[in-house]
């Protein structure tokens, strides 16, 4: 008796099986990548929508010389278009132990449909008079 050749049904139905569980796998991830480079995207805008506050915050107390006043204590909000989204930049302003040293902290939220989301970054940054 010759024995044939080739898969049986039951061994082509576990090699679908198998194969299809790996594809729907491999589309999961896929998904997932996407969606952690938007993530990643928005972060990353948000620390150089803070970096740029911070900078523009030092620059101003550059540019203004001898008459340089420290920055005042409280809360500010401005509005910041970068990378074709809006972003709104929290800051507050907090004394320190040094007359001529404040502590702002930044936090950054995106603006989307008229909405915030966030904050999407903080930072803390210590701007001196001079």
């Amino acid at each position: 008796m010759s024995r044939r050749r080739g898969f049986t049904l039951i061994e082509l139905m576990v090699a679908l099986v198998v194969v299809a569980t790996v594809a729907t796998a491999v589309y999961l991830r896929g998904g997932e990548t996407v969606g952690q480079i938007a993530v990643l995207e928005r972060r990353t805008l948000a620390r150089w929508v803070a970096e740029n506050e911070i900078e523009r915050a030092r620059l101003a107390r550059h540019t203004a010389g001898e008459e340089a006043i420290p920055l005042a204590a409280g809360a500010t909000r401005r509005r910041v278009t970068l990378g074709g989204r809006e972003w709104s930049v929290e800051a507050n302003v907090s004394t320190t132990s040094h007359p001529w040293l404040r502590r702002v902290e930044y936090s950054v939220f995106v603006l989307e449909d008229g909405e915030q989301f966030g904050p999407v970054d903080q930072v803390t940054a210590f701007i001196g008079q001079y």
